[in-house]
């Protein structure tokens, strides 16, 4: 018997398999498999299962469009959080803290050394630097 599709085979199969077992007892544990045995609702609803095959598609693509995709996305942020997230981790290393300590104690008039811009400018060009390497990462990984 020549079956029209793997699918069809395969459910011949599996039916000629369970028909020579003497107790059947395989045909509740698939259910929906066999046109004798009943759906099983889950939640309330039936399960459907569409194969990405080529005439197929179409109904395929019109089920899975209320789903989530199975797309990983592997980025570290968004356009929202880039800035204070790459902040708190440019931070946690002990040089930026130092220099943001020279730059803070530079305002302090009675103690102020150099310069108040030019204590910041390592600071602030070490940061921009890192952000900008950070940022053309993370979208590479987009």
């Amino acid at each position: 018997m020549k079956m029209a599709n793997p699918i069809q085979w395969a459910r011949y199969r599996w039916q000629r398999l369970l028909s020579t077992d003497s107790n059947n007892s395989y045909n509740s544990s698939f259910p929906g498999w066999f046109k004798n045995s009943r759906s099983q609702k889950i939640g309330h609803k039936n399960r459907i299962v569409i194969p990405c095959l080529g005439r197929f598609t179409e109904e395929y693509e019109k089920v899975t469009k209320n789903y989530k995709t199975n797309r990983i996305q592997t980025t570290k942020y968004t356009l929202l959080n880039f800035i204070p997230m790459n902040l708190f981790e440019q931070f946690h290393r002990a040089a930026n803290l130092y220099f943001l300590f020279l730059a803070i104690l530079n305002w302090v008039p009675s103690v102020e050394a150099f310069q108040k811009e030019i204590t910041m400018l390592p600071l602030v060009m070490v940061l921009v630097i890192i952000a900008i390497k950070d940022g053309l990462e993370d979208y590479r990984r987009y």
